[in-house]
This record gives C-alpha cells, sequence and structure tokens, in this order.
C-alpha cells in the first residue's frame, strides 16, 4: 500500500507538471523576429595597415535588415530585398546590389561609433551573405577577413536562414582610444532579450574582449593592462550564471537535491568543470558550428534540466550524483562553446583567459549558494516540520520551465504552431 500511494504520489506530480507545461505553452506568445539567439553577433575592431580601423561583423540577414515594426511569425508583408517562392521567402542578393545605397544607408544607421567621445562617421567596404549552414568560420580576426574575401554564387538565399557579414570603415586612427559602440537594431524584437553579441578588440597589446546580451551597448577604456582584461574576462564568466536560464537552473537544481553543503558543492564543482572541459573543446576548435549542433545542443540542455527536475520530484537520488553532473557539465559548456565561446575564445589558446573565466563561472557560482543557502535552511527547519516537503514542488516548477521550452523548440523543429 506505501507503494502505490509512493507511485500514485509520483504521477500526481507528473501531472501536475504537465499541466503547468501545456498552460504555459498555450499561452499567447509574442511573435518572434524570425532569426535565432542561438547564434551570437560577432564583432572585430582592428587597425588596417592603412591605418583605417574596421569593424567586422558577422549577424543574422533578419537583424540588420527587418524595419523596427516587423510583427515576426505574424507579419503579412514582405521583408526588404525578398520575393517569394511558393511557400518560402527568399533574400535577393541581386536587390541588394542593384539598391546599394538603401542597402548601405541600413547598415550605417544601425551602428554608432564614438572614439574618445566622439562620434564617427562610418562607411560601408565589404559584405557578404551566407547560407547559415555553410558560412565559413568567423571567430578570429583572420578568419573574419579571409570570410569577407569570399564569394557566394547564389543568387537568392532563404531569408531567415542567411547570415551577413559586413566590413565598416572609420576614417580615424589608432585603437589605444576610448572606444563605445550601440546599435538599436532588433530592439523592439522579443528574440533580441536573449540575443548575444561578443566583442573583439584587436590592439597592439592583445585583444579584448565584452559579451552581453541584448542590443549592443558596450565600451571599451583606453588600452587596458593583462590584469584588467582578465578581469574582464572573469566577468564575463560570472555573467553567464544568471543571464542564462539553464546554468542557473542547473545551480537551483543541485542546491535542492543536495543534502549538505559539501555535497552541493562536490557536485557544483563536477558541473564546473564538465562545463569548462568543453568550452576548452570549443577553444581548440572542437564545437562544431553547424545549425543542428547547436540546435541538437540546446535541446539536450533544457531536457538535462528537466531529467533532474524529475530526478527530485519522483525521489530517483542516482540520477543526481557527481558523474551525471559532470556529463550535465559536458553538454551544457558545448552549448556555451557552440556559440558565444567560438567567437570569445577562438584563436591562439589563452589558458589564462579560459582559467579567469572559469574562475569568474566558480565564484559567481559559490556566491548563489551562499545566497540561497539561509533561504534553504529556513524552509528545511519551519516548512518541513509542518509535514509539507518543499524541495519537490521547487524542482517541479524549474523542470515544468525546462519542459515548456522543450515543447516549444519541439513544435519550432516541426514547423508546428499553436494559434
Amino acid at each position: 500500500m506505501f507503494h502505490a500511494l509512493k507511485s500514485t504520489r509520483a504521477l500526481g506530480f507528473v501531472a501536475l507538471a504537465l499541466a503547468v507545461c501545456t498552460t504555459l505553452f498555450a499561452s499567447p506568445h509574442r511573435a518572434a523576429a524570425h532569426f535565432s539567439y542561438s547564434d551570437p553577433r560577432i564583432v572585430h575592431i582592428a587597425e588596417t595597415e592603412a591605418g583605417e580601423i574596421v569593424i567586422l561583423v558577422r549577424m543574422p540577414a533578419p537583424l540588420a535588415l527587418l524595419p523596427s515594426d516587423w510583427q515576426g511569425e505574424a507579419e503579412t508583408r514582405l521583408p526588404p530585398f525578398s520575393f517569394r517562392e511558393g511557400q518560402e521567402i527568399l533574400l535577393d542578393l541581386d536587390a541588394t546590389r542593384s539598391e546599394q545605397a538603401l542597402f548601405h544607408r541600413m547598415l550605417t544607421d544601425g551602428l554608432s561609433v564614438w572614439l574618445n567621445e566622439q562620434l564617427q562617421e562610418i562607411s560601408i567596404g565589404r559584405t557578404q551573405f551566407w547560407p547559415d549552414a555553410d558560412r565559413p568560420g568567423f571567430g578570429t580576426l583572420k578568419s573574419a577577413l579571409r570570410a569577407l574575401d569570399e564569394t557566394v554564387a547564389a543568387t537568392s538565399l532563404p531569408y531567415f536562414d542567411t547570415t551577413l557579414d559586413v566590413e565598416f570603415i572609420l576614417p580615424a586612427r589608432g585603437l589605444d582610444a576610448a572606444i563605445s559602440l550601440s546599435s538599436q537594431l532588433g530592439a523592439t524584437f522579443q528574440v533580441i532579450e536573449r540575443f548575444g553579441t561578443v566583442i573583439k578588440l584587436h590592439r597592439d597589446g592583445g585583444t579584448e574582449t565584452q559579451a552581453l546580451i541584448g542590443v549592443l551597448d558596450a565600451a571599451f577604456p583606453s588600452v587596458q593592462s593583462t590584469w584588467e582584461q582578465l578581469l574582464d574576462i572573469a566577468w564575463i564568466g560570472a555573467e553567464h550564471i544568471y543571464l542564462g536560464f539553464d546554468h542557473l537552473a542547473m545551480i537551483l537544481l543541485i542546491a535542492v537535491a543536495a543534502h549538505s553543503w559539501r555535497q552541493a558543492l562536490l557536485w557544483a564543482s563536477a558541473f564546473t568543470v564538465g562545463h569548462v572541459v568543453t568550452l576548452a573543446a570549443g577553444l581548440y576548435g572542437f564545437a562544431p558550428q553547424t545549425a543542428w549542433f547547436i540546435a541538437s545542443v540546446e535541446f539536450l540542455i533544457l531536457a538535462s534540466i528537466l531529467v533532474a527536475g524529475a530526478a527530485i520530484v519522483l525521489k530517483l537520488p542516482h540520477l543526481m550524483s557527481w558523474p551525471t553532473l559532470l556529463t550535465i557539465g559536458l553538454i551544457h559548456g558545448y552549448g556555451f562553446a557552440s556559440a558565444a565561446s567560438v567567437a570569445l575564445f577562438a584563436g591562439e589558446v589563452d589558458a589564462l583567459s579560459l582559467l579567469a573565466f572559469a574562475v569568474g563561472l566558480e565564484l559567481c557560482q559559490l556566491a548563489v549558494y551562499l545566497a540561497i543557502l539561509p533561504l534553504i535552511l529556513t524552509l528545511d527547519r519551519f516548512v518541513n516540520s509542518n509535514g509539507f516537503r518543499w524541495r519537490q514542488p521547487v524542482a517541479l516548477c524549474l523542470a515544468a520551465a525546462a519542459g515548456v521550452a522543450v515543447f516549444q523548440q519541439l513544435m519550432q523543429a516541426t514547423g508546428f504552431s499553436v494559434a
């Protein structure tokens, strides 16, 4: 009878999770902007041999071309420089060339650059469109320059699966000055809330990197010391914790599942080690950049959160152990490596930068545990004493949120939409 009661309670938890997922999934959503946040915008700032400053940018083509009032999947207009072929909307590359003045004005209007607080005039150099599945590398300055030198024979490409590379040229000289960049591209699109940008400033003393989420708004001070650069990288590692649902959700699930402070730190460290290992793999170029790989890893990340939450809800302790969390960390690390880290650490291997990132990640993770430990102790002391187990409902909510995201990805992959 006890086992029957336990099974009934477990099924009740599962039913409640499915109900939450269904309710959230069926609720109204704002239309997507028709480009993915899984591929970051990559920006290189460098100085040419002629003394000009160039800004090389890779971004989803719709981010640069769609009007600010674009309504996503609810939109009935054809986007700029496009035509319809059956049910598919194609980007007309010949139109971008024949209307080059308009095309270039759209690009320059989408970026503002300041040197020592003086707004710069920008001109357009080379541009290149790529199908998302066949684009070359862009993570290093050399690969970005090489990509802009290549040519694409196609005259049209799928509009919402196309990448745009742009070379912006500034007449100014010298990169030792303070540099600021801003752009409102995509500011009205829902997807921009999770869209990443990685900016690499190539100075004589080394490469300085920033990563951010949302609209582009970044500033580099005048030439930094090595320690200042490493501190920036560590801060990026710390930001990775609280800017993304996936990592923060897993940290909370580890805290909820652990029976002691020591066990929580062991599990969290295993998760971090796995994360950094595949981040290093991305550093050495073992992170494919193809669309199918990125989508698969994102799906596995969400599925891992769903499984971890279910293990807590259904009381399956063998699924929450340091080997399991090490494996989950490997998956999560590849999620970061296949996107932002490829741009963040690509090129010459910089072990200090990787170490700084890992230290920032671990310290922020520890800070999260220190912040929630008093709450956990309070709930264990006062809530559990009244016969109510709080850990399972918390895990259920996190798993339900991951479940909603899994369903949405499946629907998107199959082309199914909820009216």
